[in-house]
């Protein structure tokens, strides 16, 4: 590759910048929300992603005359500009979208005139790829730009500063930390793209853009934070980011200076040659078991395998057999795993994803021994060495995993089986690239992992395991052989690293693995945090479910009369009560609808007006269904939010369609607590039921219909 130190520092951040963002988009999706604008905001942030990597794809192919680069940089160039088209696109659509959330009608000449220049956009790209009057690239497959160039970059402008003026027309309707981050968004890249006109050679608008939409993020999160729920839920996605940035940080540095510190001590003696091999063949050993041993760990979790576990027989287990089938088969296509496994403590049956494999029999089989070996250790999960009886009799290490219910009591056993080849194959590149020897071994030198399958279970290490520790490895030298042993507690086994030429070292030679191994692990890190956020999230939902059943309306999803009653009894225990908005809410109509429809056009009408109020009022408090059509919201806000959520209701419910009815009236009756202060609790409940009537009543007497 045929590149500077200045683009493979740019190219490095844009696909730190492209992995942040897709980070973003996922933690929008799994934390999701009903409200569009949110999902236009996922779409900008994957749209920036593709954006960083293809730039960052064209900085490292360029200067490169074969046809694979010639051919990746085109099309990565192609990319940038288009995706930018994309994103202008987006953020007008999320504008849009956002005002109307609001209950605001904007005006269309916003809209028109970014349509327009996306348009022009669109046409001057294309064009360029037939007549390069935009961009082009000379015999040395190297970008410039072209007179087009200026004319895209001034539609570019127009559109930025058109959505920037969009955002300050409406600047009342929306909170001020709102606002500076819309604003923030639509002038950033204007100054981006400015200087990127000045500076020729590095991207600027990329970044400009990023930390823009970064700032929008961290905008929304703060306003998204109100009640319990979505405080955890914005808790769960900062932690994810501050999480990912200290943890790609901590890489990056450990990485520079494992370099720094190998190029020091390349002089000094064999034993700390031999010690800095060691520690790197220990950390990706560890890491190839991380994986394995969080997914067997998510498993064994999982509330709903728990609930397979509890009940027992043969004739149980036969039932759910397809289910287990079905749930063992989704975490081995999900994950890559040939083997995946889980076993009833009661029934002993031993599923797989073809059904039931076997009952496993402890006593009588010698294959079932290690279930009970399993139970007699006490770990909370160890490693086994076995051949694979559903698969072929192929020798893998299983990850065995106990299954306790609440009290604690044992249910069974899940995991997974990681094919010893694929272990080999890591152990024979360290073999052949350090001319050393590693062996996994247990606690009485059995060879547990080697190279040669020959030796698995049946050679043994002769070495002192007593003064081995976890912390640090323990070296001896004969000298002619050099031994390195570090007990590995994760997995209950012994690393054995013998060194029989320990008087030599490359710099070069280790710091390529060195940045392979970063890389890998900073992928492995992001899918595995990935894996980890959505298993904890499901089981989350599942928990909560459970335990907020008793206080749920079936129907609707919102809390019922019981929660509602326990939460005004908190409210008057704790004295908060001149926090509270009570807004009374009622449905009009709906005995029209029950006569004309049936009831399943009322319940229709229910379902939808609780979306509504959910949708409008949760963020701000919690609401309930007392009644048939009879609901009430709990809030906490001020008047700017609670006109907010108003007009953000009054809009979603003018807006609603049914199958039946394309009509939803809501009757409102709305007390802010602060206002009268001289009213006790129930006196401000029973006002807000007293206008909520006389809305009601407002409503038929304009409408002429009756009741």
């Amino acid at each position: 590759m045929n590149i500077t130190d200045l683009e493979m520092t740019q190219a490095t951040i844009e696909i730190y910048g492209g992995f942040i963002c897709l980070m973003l988009a996922v933690i929008i999706k799994i934390n999701g929300h009903e409200r569009k604008s949110w999902k236009f905001l996922k779409w900008m942030f994957v749209s920036v992603a593709v954006n960083f990597y293809a730039e960052a794809c064209a900085y490292i192919f360029r200067g490169n005359t074969d046809r694979l680069s010639i051919a990746l940089t085109r099309l990565s160039n192609f990319l940038v500009f288009f995706m930018n088209i994309v994103l202008l696109f987006l953020f007008m659509r999320y504008m849009y979208n956002l005002l109307q959330e609001k209950g605001l009608s904007p005006h269309g000449i916003f809209q028109k005139v970014v349509n327009t220049c996306v348009v022009l956009e669109t046409l001057v790209l294309v064009g360029n790829l037939f007549t390069g009057w935009m961009y082009y690239f000379d015999a040395s497959n190297y970008y410039h730009r072209n007179t087009g160039w200026y004319i895209y970059t001034a539609l570019d402008l127009v559109c930025v500063l058109t959505t920037g003026a969009m955002s300050i027309c409406y600047r009342k309707s929306v909170r001020k930390p709102m606002f500076a981050a819309l604003l923030f968004y639509s002038y950033m890249p204007v100054m981006a793209i400015i200087m990127q006109t000045l500076i020729y050679g590095i991207s600027i608008t990329n970044i400009g853009i990023f930390l823009a939409a970064v700032l929008m993020l961290i905008a929304y999160l703060r306003e998204w934070s109100t009640t319990g729920k979505i405080k955890e839920k914005q808790r769960i996605a900062v932690e994810m980011i501050v999480l990912f940035i200290i943890m790609t940080i901590s890489m990056s540095a450990s990485m520079i200076s494992c370099i720094i510190s190998i190029d020091r001590i390349s002089s000094k003696n064999s034993k700390s040659n031999s010690m800095l091999i060691a520690h790197m063949v220990s950390e990706r050993i560890e890491g190839e078991f991380i994986k394995p041993v969080i997914v067997a760990e998510t498993m064994a979790n999982d509330y709903s395998l728990k609930e397979y576990m509890k009940r027992g027989g043969e004739e149980f287990a036969e039932s759910v057999e397809e289910e287990m089938a079905t749930y063992l088969e989704s975490i081995r296509d999900g994950f890559g795993y040939q083997m995946v496994f889980a076993v009833s403590d009661l029934s002993k049956a031993y599923y797989t994803y073809n059904g039931i494999s076997k009952y496993v029999d402890p006593e009588n089989d010698e294959h079932d021994i290690w279930y009970r070996s399993f139970w007699e250790e006490g770990r909370h999960y160890d490693l086994d060495v076995d051949t694979d009886e559903a698969s072929h009799w192929k020798l893998s290490v299983f990850i065995n995993t106990e299954i306790l219910d609440e009290d604690g009591k044992a249910l069974g056993v899940c995991g997974v089986g990681v094919e010893m080849t694929a272990l080999q194959e890591i152990l024979r590149q360290y073999e052949q690239e350090y001319d050393i020897k590693i062996n996994l071994i247990d606690h009485t030198g059995l060879i547990q992992v080697d190279s040669v399958e020959e030796r698995i279970e049946r050679d043994y290490l002769e070495l002192d395991l007593d003064k081995v520790g976890s912390d640090e490895f323990y070296y001896e030298d004969d000298g002619k052989v050099s031994h390195m042993v570090r007990y590995l507690e994760n997995l209950g086994w012994y690393l054995v690293i013998e060194d029989q030429n320990p008087n030599r070292i490359s710099v070069v030679e280790i710091i390529t693995p060195s940045i392979i191994i970063f890389l890998t692990g900073l992928m492995m890190m992001g899918i595995v945090f990935f894996v980890i956020s959505i298993r904890e999230r499901k089981t989350a939902l599942e928990l909560q479910l459970r335990h907020e059943k008793s206080v749920t309306d079936d129907m609707t999803g919102l809390l019922n009369r019981r929660a509602y009653e326990e939460d005004c009894t908190k409210t008057l225990e704790t004295g908060s009560v001149s926090k509270k908005t009570v807004i009374m809410m009622d449905l009009n109509g709906l005995k029209n609808v029950n006569d004309t429809y049936g009831h399943m056009a009322g319940d229709e009408l229910i379902i939808g007006a609780a979306k509504c109020i959910r949708t409008a009022l949760g963020q701000y408090g919690k609401v309930y269904r007392i009644g048939g059509d009879e609901f009430v919201a709990l809030l906490e806000c001020n008047r700017s939010q609670l006109d907010d959520a108003i007009r953000t209701l009054n809009h979603m419910a003018k807006n609603w369609k049914g199958t039946f009815e394309g009509e939803l009236f809501i009757a409102k009756g709305i007390v802010v607590a602060k206002e009268h202060e001289d009213m006790t609790f129930d006196e401000i409940k029973e006002l807000s039921d007293k206008r909520m009537y006389e809305d009601k009543e407002e409503y038929y007497i304009k409408t002429g219909r009756e009741r």
